[in-house]
């Protein structure tokens, strides 16, 4: 009896204690995150996924075909998803999840034609810009094609290599041939509000442009032999170079992107890496040489809420 009551009280006590919790892995939200930094490359087809301290992830997206190339990159801040521009067949924009990595085609339509090069979407009306050399076209946010009689398609600002969203409405076109311009958010006009009027000797144009948060613009510049990343103001003006046609570290700038903390990147084409500076100019590091071939587009991610 003594044993029975022993066993009672001892079973009684064992149920008060608090069950174990079973130990699992802690496993990331997100297949991309805030700060990450996404390459793309002419040559490979792929775009490659950094974390914000330079070190390899993985190939976020390769295109299917080898005779596709990816054009450009941006940020759908309607959904939270990457934009990608697809040189190819047919010409198209694809989102990638930051989920989990899927994809699913946004924009393609016949009217999208030509060499696509940049993608953006824009902060007021959401709708999706796409360069395909000539032309900038339109879409919305669902993916329509949009016409405006004479304004678009637009070939006000011809050979756009790089399209960045301002926080105002407004937008940053850099090209190759025609300088860099802000445009309005407008489906009546195309008059440019402020021009950089005069590249840095030597240069032919640009093929990277961002946007730091105070608003001051980053630019890359490519020439011959005579290559610069410069910051202006928010109205191009109060020109600044970080790299002052330093050939040992920069000798054919793309894409450009700016981190949280105010670093820049910029994608040396030739080099094969990202070269990522501070604020004031100073080499911070370089970023996967060994790993890219001809890295031409550039974004960060920008901080996010699933």
């Amino acid at each position: 009896m003594r044993t029975l009551s022993f066993f009672v009280v001892l079973t009684f006590f064992a149920s008060c204690l608090p069950i174990p919790e079973k130990s699992e892995a802690t496993l990331s939200a997100n297949y991309i995150s805030t700060d990450d930094i996404l390459v793309g490359s002419l040559v490979t087809d792929s775009v490659y996924q950094f974390n914000s301290n330079g070190d390899f992830i993985r190939i976020l997206y390769r295109l299917p075909l080898v005779a596709e190339t990816i054009g450009g990159l941006s940020w759908s801040h309607s959904t939270n998803e990457v934009l990608v521009a697809v040189d190819g067949t047919p010409d198209r924009v694809v989102a990638v999840s930051t989920i989990n990595g899927s994809t699913r085609d946004v924009a393609l339509d016949a009217g999208l034609t030509g060499t696509i090069r940049s993608v953006t979407q824009l902060k007021d009306s959401r709708d999706i810009l796409v360069s395909e050399g000539a032309t900038i076209e339109r879409f919305n946010e669902y993916g329509q094609r949009l016409t405006y009689g004479s304004i678009w398609p637009s070939s006000a600002h011809a050979n756009s290599q790089h399209i960045v969203p301002l926080d105002n409405g407004s937008w940053v076109s850099c090209s190759s041939s025609a300088g860099v311009r802000v445009f309005p958010d407008s489906v009546t006009t195309f008059t440019a509000t402020s021009t950089i009027t005069t590249a840095p000797t030597g240069t032919t144009g640009s093929y990277g442009c961002a946007v730091t948060a105070s608003g001051s613009v980053v630019v890359s510049w490519f020439g011959a032999s005579t290559d610069y990343l410069s910051i202006y103001s928010s109205t191009l003006t109060d020109q600044t170079h970080l790299i002052n046609n330093n050939q040992g570290i920069l000798s054919d700038p793309r894409g450009v992107g700016v981190m949280r903390n105010g670093d820049i990147v910029v994608a040396d084409h030739t080099r094969d890496y990202l070269l990522r500076v501070n604020s004031t100019g100073s080499v911070v590091k370089i970023i996967g040489q060994g790993i890219m071939d001809a890295p031409y587009s550039v974004l960060v991610i920008p901080e996010f809420t699933p």
